[in-house]
């Protein structure tokens, strides 16, 4: 007998964590293509000139490294005027999934107590240890161009240069390119299993009354850690998710229909999530 014929639950159970899995990878494509899209290509070739500019230098060639700089200036200058109000441009990315946390609300507990207690005696490293143990999320890495420093740095390193101070331009360079500010958005795992729990219970409402009931009672624990862990801890919005959750598995055992009750409810979920993971920062577009 196939393996996977040998248990309807083990069945359900692998179909559920194969639909998880492909719901979060889609999740993690959507954020590499906004994050993507937030890159200005302006303030790209500025950067790669900074760096053609310390490269001719290296080569004893002042000239290149001035036209270079002179290149990179022009492209400062048309962001500047793009986007006055804005402080820093994306020019690169990085999307990645960390999944450290435990699913089990004892077990977050007792790391939380562990690092209130490592804080109390000053012990930092651990402490930073143990909070990189409660991430669970899709994380979206920011490098930004400053534009209130950086077309400065330019201009000084120009006349560094034609003043023949070529290690002194070089340091001002590398200054600059060590000046690139990091931003974070973090897309809460937990929450979108809650919200692909929720989009699964909406699926089988009216044939599955059972399923249905035990999705509810996963995005519960789901919005449960969510909250545990951190992510908007003190946000209103999730007693309202959880009194919401039930109310319909009130309504399920009462064998009431609650297809359109989970619709709204997913809806929620989904502008929940949408609202606590925010938008790729610095977006110049």
């Amino acid at each position: 007998m196939n393996a996977q014929t040998s248990n309807p639950q083990d069945n359900r159970d692998q179909q559920e964590d194969a639909r998880n899995q492909q719901e979060i990878d889609n999740e993690r494509q959507k954020a590499t293509d906004e994050a993507q899209r937030c890159v200005d290509q302006e303030a790209v070739s500025a950067l790669k000139e900074t760096r053609n500019a310390i490269n001719a230098i290296d080569q004893g060639n002042t000239q290149e490294a001035l036209q270079a700089l002179e290149r990179a200036t022009g492209k400062l200058e048309i962001l500047v005027a793009r986007y006055p109000e804005l402080g820093f441009v994306p020019v690169s990315a990085q999307v990645n999934i960390i999944d450290l946390a435990p699913d089990d609300s004892n077990e977050i507990e007792q790391i939380r107590n562990q690092i209130k207690s490592t804080v109390n005696e000053d012990d930092f490293r651990t402490a930073r240890q143990l909070l990189n143990s409660l991430v669970s999320e899709i994380r979206t890495t920011i490098f930004n161009l400053p534009l209130a420093t950086y077309p400065d740095a330019m201009k000084e390193a120009a006349r560094l240069l034609n003043e023949g101070k070529t290690d002194e331009a070089k340091t001002v360079l590398q200054l600059a390119l060590s000046t690139l500010v990091v931003t974070e958005v973090a897309r809460p795992l937990p929450l979108l299993r809650a919200d692909i729990d929720i989009m699964s219970a909406v699926a089988i409402a009216d044939s599955d009354r059972e399923g249905t009931l035990r999705l509810l009672e996963d995005a519960r624990n789901h919005l449960r850690l969510t909250q545990q862990l951190g992510y908007a801890k003190g946000d209103p919005e999730y007693a309202e998710l959880e009194q919401a959750i039930q109310d319909i598995e009130r309504q399920v055992r009462a064998n009431e229909r609650t297809a359109d009750p989970l619709s709204r409810l997913l809806e929620k979920f989904s502008s929940f999530f949408k609202r606590i993971s925010g938008t790729a920062p610095a977006q110049p577009a």
